[in-house]
């Protein structure tokens, strides 16, 4: 399984009509370094999420029966949102402890919720299991190439809308269709842009990856990025982030938390925890100077712990 610049562009043709091309936002740091920022939290659903769903849902047939997803949330949100824009119906495997207002969108958007256990083995499970009783066709979170070449659409408007090439890329990490796609694009269009995977310290999955040389599961991570939970870097995403990422960048939940904070009072940008963990480390690593991007990937943040980042940021 892999993906080309060329899937990306045509990925791109496809999506243009469905979602939002986020703008680039520029801030100078007194220290000097330049942050280019790609704020996916401003998308209909909230987060980037959406460009691999349409990637995937515009290529099905017109008699498609249906699709099937599991999710924590923001894949959860593009699903049912792609459906309902698509004419199709859409089931998603939710786990019990999904933030609330995340569950509540995606019903809204039409989609039937099947809940389970916390742990993500289980929502992939049984959602294997609904696609094969009810004939319905998966719409994976990461580990499919249209879902990658979606996603990755991100990072080539990344880079077309930016004035000069940058040094280095920060983007979010989990199941790894996000950084696929996005490493992918750098590698093809430029080259000499550090790409930096970003994850909690507790959900290090990646991290341990790639210093092991193949994939390694943890246990189910303790962390306020809900987003970022998955045990273990996917089948399909692997390969592409071994070959186009140079290392990957862990954040504690309070510099999460600090990074929400910074976004809102100088960015006037609600960001969650999952979207929040790029920045948090590029502002860890802003003694480094030069020109980076920072992909900001979801805003879907519940209303107590927006209070909580308010707070903060007073």
């Amino acid at each position: 399984m892999s993906i080309t610049i060329d899937d990306v562009r045509e990925a791109h043709q496809r999506v243009r009509p469905h979602v939002v091309r986020t703008p680039l936002l520029q801030r100078t740091l007194p220290s000097g370094l330049e942050l280019y920022f790609k704020p996916e939290s401003l998308q209909p659903i909230g987060a980037f999420k959406l460009r691999g769903a349409f990637s995937l849902m515009t290529t099905l047939p017109a008699d498609c029966p249906g699709v099937i997803a599991h999710s924590s949330g923001n894949h959860a949100q593009a699903v049912a949102r792609a459906a309902r824009v698509l004419g199709l119906k859409a089931v998603v495997v939710m786990p019990s402890d999904a933030p609330t207002l995340k569950r509540a969108r995606t019903e809204a958007d039409g989609a039937e919720v099947v809940t389970v256990g916390p742990d993500s083995d289980e929502r992939i499970a049984k959602a294997e299991a609904l696609a094969a009783e009810r004939g319905l066709v998966p719409v994976p979170p990461y580990d499919h190439p249209l879902i990658m070449a979606g996603q990755g659409t991100a990072a080539l408007e990344v880079i077309e809308d930016a004035p000069h090439p940058l040094d280095r890329f920060y983007c979010p990490v989990s199941g790894g269709g996000l950084l696929a796609g996005c490493g992918t694009v750098f590698e093809a269009l430029s080259p000499a842009t550090e790409v930096v995977g970003v994850e909690p310290a507790t959900a290090n999955d990646t991290a341990l990856s790639l210093a092991a040389g193949e994939r390694v599961k943890i246990p189910a991570p303790d962390t306020l990025a809900d987003g970022l939970r998955v045990r273990t870097p996917g089948a399909g995403t692997w390969p592409i982030t071994q070959r186009t990422v140079r290392r990957v960048a862990l954040v504690s939940e309070d510099a999460m938390l600090d990074a929400m904070a910074w976004a809102l009072g100088e960015l006037r940008l609600v960001l969650e925890p999952s979207g929040a963990v790029s920045l948090a480390a590029a502002l860890a690593e802003a003694d480094r100077g030069g020109r980076v991007g920072v992909l900001l990937s979801g805003g879907n943040v519940e209303p107590a712990l927006l209070a909580r980042v308010a707070a903060r940021a007073r």
